[in-house]
């Protein structure tokens, strides 16, 4: 990394940390003005409250985020216009794509990172921080479910555990107090069996002592003759059996509490990808593909912003916010109108979730191409 880009990064780097600063203080300062009484009366370890605000923040970040980077890049290209800087260093043979490539490689990678953050991160955080609100700041916690069913669609299978731990994905491949599994055809069961665990190991579900469940033809349960009665001994490997814990554990989880792998598992498993245009499915579809979308916000803001930051250090201060600022605006005000149309299938999903960031994404391209 040479001299300039150490000087360009940091000119960027400091407005966009006292950015984020601010957004995330300010919003964890109004929401602690509204819980503070109960975090005091539920003597809330500190540990807790900053777990809790952490899933708030991370869940709000592709909002406070991209506007950081807007106002940093509009700042730092002000400042460098302003004083001469950018004209001096393309005057000494440094192309305007280099001295601003600082710029747009720090927003690639917080895209990256806001990707990954929501895959991995931010569904968990956030998840926990709803439970520990709902709970009255008692505690944030996955309770066990007694008599907990799981239905798999594809496989016209249905599982009831005595108890299921969904705490995570690994819980979610164990159940020791038993299970029981059944296949229907036709609305009837036809086929089904129960054991005293189950466990998924190395890609397959084992059943502990299984029995066979008998049926009448009418798909009604029969009194067990002593044959029936007997268990297989040991773990006996089923692998006929599709379901995975993923599945389980996702088909267990609020949709706004999964990742993005994770909506589209219960998409798959329930079928809602097919060819229906509206109702649920088509939300969930949106969903899913916003979900890939948004984070490319970081991008597409701060491509704006390096033509309106240089702008207004050449021309007015004040016209040239109000561009950045009406344009971030609009930008958000064209995603909310269409999420209300993909979530209708009055636009495609996907075209609904990726068609803000692509056109302002290419307006911001031709605005950015003008000043090389």
């Amino acid at each position: 990394m040479n001299l300039i880009t150490r000087y360009l990064l940091r000119q960027f780097l400091g407005p966009l940390a006292t950015c984020l600063v601010a957004f995330n203080g300010i919003f964890v300062l109004f929401d602690l003005f509204g819980h503070l009484s109960r975090f005091l009366d539920a003597d809330l370890p500190l540990r807790l409250v900053l777990r809790y605000y952490a899933g708030l923040v991370c869940f709000y970040s592709p909002w406070f985020v991209p506007a950081s980077f807007m106002l940093a890049t509009l700042y730092s290209m002000w400042q460098l216009s302003r004083h001469s800087e950018l004209t001096a260093m393309r005057a000494s043979g440094i192309s305007f794509h280099l001295l601003t490539l600082p710029f747009i490689a720090a927003a690639l990678l917080a895209s990256v990172g806001m990707l990954a953050l929501s895959e991995w991160v931010t569904p968990e955080l956030a998840a926990w921080s709803d439970r520990l609100k709902d709970g009255n700041f008692v505690s944030g916690d996955v309770p066990p479910r007694k008599n907990h069913v799981f239905l798999e669609p594809g496989a016209d299978r249905s599982w009831t555990f005595a108890e299921a731990d969904l705490s995570t994905r690994e819980s979610a491949a164990h159940y020791p107090k038993g299970v029981e599994i059944k296949r229907d055809e036709n609305g009837a069961h036809v086929w089904g069996v129960r054991a005293a665990s189950a466990d998924w190991l190395d890609g397959v579900w084992w059943l502990r002592e299984p029995r066979l469940i008998p049926f009448d033809i009418d798909g009604e349960e029969l009194p067990e003759t002593a044959v029936e009665r007997v268990a297989l001994p040991g773990l006996v490997p089923f692998p006929e059996f599709s379901e995975t814990p993923s599945d389980i554990y996702a088909a267990a989880r609020d949709w706004d509490h999964l990742s993005a792998r994770d909506m589209w598992r219960v998409m798959r498993a329930a079928d809602a990808d097919a060819a229906d245009t509206g109702g649920a499915g088509a939300e969930r579809r949106f969903d899913f593909w916003y979900r890939l979308a948004s984070p490319w916000m970081c991008l597409v803001i701060t491509l704006f912003s390096i033509p309106t930051g240089i702008t207004t250090g050449r021309q007015s201060v004040f016209k040239g916010v109000a561009a950045a600022i009406g344009t971030f605006f609009g930008l958000y005000a064209v995603v909310i109108a269409l999420t209300y149309c993909g979530q209708h299938a009055w636009v495609p999903p996907v075209l609904a979730a990726f068609l803000p960031e692509a056109s302002f994404f290419a307006v911001g391209l031709v605005l950015y191409r003008r000043l090389t």
